[in-house]
């Protein structure tokens, strides 16, 4: 087996040999797709066609089981014939590792019109599918939100774990002092104004048809372009039950792709038009909770400065590129609160 950049490295030696013993057809040449992060995924090249083999590592503190949520996940809409997702081939629990169709090239991050009617093509093939058999038996996506004081508590929660790094680092004091929690003061408190003046208690949880079944982590930078331009979407760890909301919200929000205005409008208005069926008030909480969602993506863009994250760069010696690592993200989440008010209001332009 030709190999490419992947000699001496032990995990991927056995994710390939649990390739081999599920499929029973050798690998040819294997390329690792991803480095850290919560998986190792390996490109393998077979007599009988690409594969992608997945491996799942149990992560101290991280109570989701990935693998079963990414496995299951994928044989639930290849069961219910949705297409536009990796057939999955075959798994292994005992050494955690999944293997799924490997066709296709990484998408650009750059949307097309096209890619954003896939977009929303899936999302409603996801929404369709919550009443189909087994949809029951899917747990909640990962960080879920049912109800509005989710979103609430994640931010707060998020922000407190910044607390500390902030004590050591200027730029991050002034901002979230300065900025991101009077920011966060008044969001929420106009969120609970819209929400409670449309009847909404902010700790009810929306019933299990107002739910849709959500990727979690969606969006063109979990995508792969096959031969013929259809767009395939991967990445299904986090997948499971949440509010529609979040699904819009992480969609336009999301810095791993770029979209523009329009394109931001017609995915907001193609999915409200999909998810107000049966909810009278979808506009309502798209409305009041897109703003704390917005607030959540500038804690996670912060996630750079905590603690065992910047342990961890130091330990790897990657200290030299700390200062512009977290100079950039804090530019990004600067960025991203000023342009909160103007992508609210494509929402509903």
């Amino acid at each position: 087996m030709a190999t490419e950049d992947i000699n001496g490295d032990a995990v991927v030696a056995m994710v390939v040999a649990a390739a081999d013993r599920i499929t029973g057809v050798p690998a040819l040449k294997a390329k690792r797709l991803t480095r850290g992060g919560n998986n190792v995924t390996i490109l393998l090249e077979t007599a009988s066609g690409p594969i992608v083999a997945k491996h799942y590592p149990t992560t101290p503190g991280d109570d989701r089981d990935r693998f079963h949520a990414e496995t299951a996940a994928l044989q639930f809409m290849h069961d219910h014939g949705i297409d536009c997702v990796p057939s999955p081939v075959g798994n292994d629990p005992e050494s955690r590792v999944a293997i799924m169709d490997g066709r296709g090239q990484p998408a650009s991050v750059d949307a097309c019109d096209a890619d954003i009617n896939a977009c929303v093509g899936f999302i409603g093939h996801l929404h369709d599918a919550r009443t189909l058999t087994g949809a029951g038996d899917i747990a909640l996506a990962a960080e879920a939100c049912p109800a509005p004081y989710d979103v609430i508590d994640q931010v707060t929660a998020r922000r407190e774990r910044l607390s500390v790094a902030a004590d050591s680092d200027e730029n991050l004091r002034a901002f979230l002092a300065d900025a991101f929690d009077p920011a966060m003061d008044w969001h929420r408190m106009a969120a609970l104004e819209t929400l409670g003046n449309a009847g909404i208690a902010p700790d009810q949880a929306l019933a299990r048809m107002q739910l849709t079944l959500s990727a979690s982590d969606f969006g063109l930078h979990n995508a792969v372009r096959r031969d013929d331009g259809s767009l395939v979407f991967v990445d299904f760890e986090y997948f499971g039950w949440d509010d529609p909301v979040r699904v819009v919200s992480d969609f336009i929000l999301h810095p791993g792709q770029r979209l523009t205005d329009a394109q931001k409008q017609r995915f907001a208005s193609a999915s409200t038009a999909l998810y107000i069926v049966g909810d009278a008030h979808f506009s309502t909480r798209l409305g009041a909770i897109f703003p704390l969602v917005a607030l959540r993506w500038c804690m996670i863009l912060l996630n750079p400065f905590l603690p065992e994250r910047v342990a961890r760069r130091r330990a790897a010696g990657d200290t030299g590129a700390l200062d512009e690592v977290l100079a950039g993200q804090l530019e990004k989440a600067h960025r991203l609160l000023a342009d909160l008010e103007h992508n609210k209001r494509l929402l509903t332009d």
